[in-house]
């Protein structure tokens, strides 16, 4: 029986990047996969159960939410932990998920190319990943909630076909099922997005015009 094993990036343990995990281990379990789902936030202060895991499975499946175009900054750290114990790393089967806020692909792509640059480097065998946009929205809830919920669906059970089959999955999947809308509208959507950030910068005390503490740096 292969084993995967698949680490939720993000903090919270009931959010869109769970349910995606869950539904993630229901399809390769139905496919005599034994499947273990890891969180990296309660691990952060002891990775040995996650360095455990990865050491023994074949296949290593990577989903989170994107936070400012790729997964949360914790993700790196586990990351170089890995680089650290490369002694874990034999040639296993690296994919990605990420899901985000925003409904295009390009945002949250890069935290696909961070996987694949790192398993170029680090003896993985990078198979490809998906991108959902506007899974902030779901929050949770079942992917065929989404505006493109059947293409969505469709997609990513394409995806997890190739991650049963140990195949590669190309990006055309992720990129045939995201929602199609007008420039306008996106246009409308991150110009709210904006003023959204710069309106929590103020509640917090962060000034738009803030001196940049590099200025006084000097450069030898």
């Amino acid at each position: 029986m292969k084993k995967a094993v698949i680490i939720n990036l993000s903090p919270r343990k009931a959010g869109t990047s769970m349910m995606l995990a869950n539904r993630c281990k229901e399809f390769l379990s139905a496919r005599d996969y034994l499947v273990e789902i890891l969180h990296l936030y309660p691990n952060l202060n002891d990775l040995n159960p996650l360095l455990t895991a990865i050491n023994e499975a074949e296949s290593i499946i990577m989903v989170g939410p994107s936070y400012i175009d790729t997964y949360p900054a914790d993700t790196v750290y586990l990351l170089e932990a890995l680089e650290k114990k490369r002694e874990v790393l034999h040639g296993q089967d690296l994919y990605g998920i990420i899901q985000g806020g925003m409904p295009y692909v390009h945002t949250h792509e890069s935290g696909l190319k961070m996987l694949e640059l790192f398993a170029g480097e680090n003896d993985l065998s990078y198979k490809g990943g998906f991108v959902i946009g506007m899974g902030a929205m779901l929050n949770g809830q079942p992917l065929d909630k989404l505006l493109n919920g059947k293409k969505a669906v469709s997609g990513f059970e394409q995806f997890l076909e190739n991650v049963a089959k140990q195949a590669s999955s190309p990006p055309s999947l992720y990129y045939q099922a995201q929602l199609k809308m007008p420039g306008l509208v996106y246009w409308i959507m991150a110009t709210l997005m904006n003023r959204k950030i710069d309106k929590d910068r103020r509640e917090k005390g962060i000034e738009d015009q803030a001196k940049c503490p590099y200025d006084n740096l000097e450069i030898n």
